[in-house]
């Protein structure tokens, strides 16, 4: 999924820049961020109760007192991003699972290719193929992708948590699509996180990505330095992708909320 993108977007001479926009200017206050997020508990995200992983709380309090500034942290093999915009929601949930369209001439995600191998495009569960080349560097991957309806409901709606892990020994890399790449390219080696998603304002968001990764070779040498600016970088392009991107007619797409209902 385009999310793991940011484990081989490292080497900062090979990747143009994305651009860092995201609003915020119609965000409530730091406090008022605060409180409710406080309220809907976000220890309870995947993040801590799947993967063991602590909120990043610290983020948290940048992200709510600079609204439309991504905020990175790295430990180890672990990177958090947080970012609060004005974007309603729905439009960031769409953006994250609009993974067909995720490949747009690489002016937001740099996936050069981005394709649903099994379950329904934009739906529940769903297995997903994608991957990064530029100037013969690069890595490909396939992710089973699933919404938390649980969480979702637990929270009466106020959690939209995405969790991902790696499931690429599940596939054949000598065929179609993967084999476009694998011989050219390597796999990434393991990979688990996920977004979510919390609406703290009429038309804002808190979006707040974990992913934990093991993307070998020369990569994991660069990802020392560069890790927390892919971070921030693909959080400004998952806002930008909602607000100029999904706005666009998708006569053939059907969006969902995490509990499964259509989502308009």
């Amino acid at each position: 999924m385009f999310r793991r993108i940011l484990n081989v977007l490292l080497i900062a001479s090979l990747v143009a820049p994305l651009a860092a926009w995201a609003g915020g200017e119609g965000c409530p206050s730091k406090d008022a961020i605060l409180a409710q997020l406080k309220a809907i508990h976000p220890e309870k995200a995947s993040r801590t109760v799947v993967f063991h992983f602590q909120p990043p709380t610290e983020l948290y309090e940048k992200a709510a007192a600079n609204p439309g500034q991504a905020f990175a942290a790295k430990d180890g093999k672990t990177v958090w991003g947080v970012i609060v915009a004005d974007q309603s929601v729905e439009a960031i949930w769409k953006s994250l699972n609009d993974e067909p369209h995720h490949a747009i001439d690489g002016d937001y995600i740099p996936v050069r290719h981005s394709e649903i191998i099994g379950g329904t495009p934009r739906g529940k569960s769903r297995v997903l193929f994608q991957y990064f080349k530029k100037v013969g560097i690069g890595r490909w991957w396939v992710t089973r992708v699933e919404m938390n309806e649980q969480l979702y409901h637990d929270s009466e709606g106020k959690i939209w948590e995405l969790t991902w892990t790696d499931v690429e020994d599940d596939v054949d890399p000598s065929q179609p699509p993967m084999n476009m790449v694998s011989d050219d390219i390597p796999k990434l080696e393991a990979s688990y996180g996920a977004w979510m998603a919390v609406p703290v304002g009429e038309g804002c968001t808190l979006l707040e990505y974990f992913n934990h990764t093991e993307p070998g070779g020369f990569v994991s040498f660069a990802q020392n330095l560069l890790a927390k600016k892919s971070v921030r970088d693909t959080l400004y392009g998952t806002v930008r992708l909602a607000a100029e991107h999904i706005p666009e007619p998708h006569p053939d797409s059907v969006f969902i909320r995490p509990d499964g209902t259509r989502l308009d």
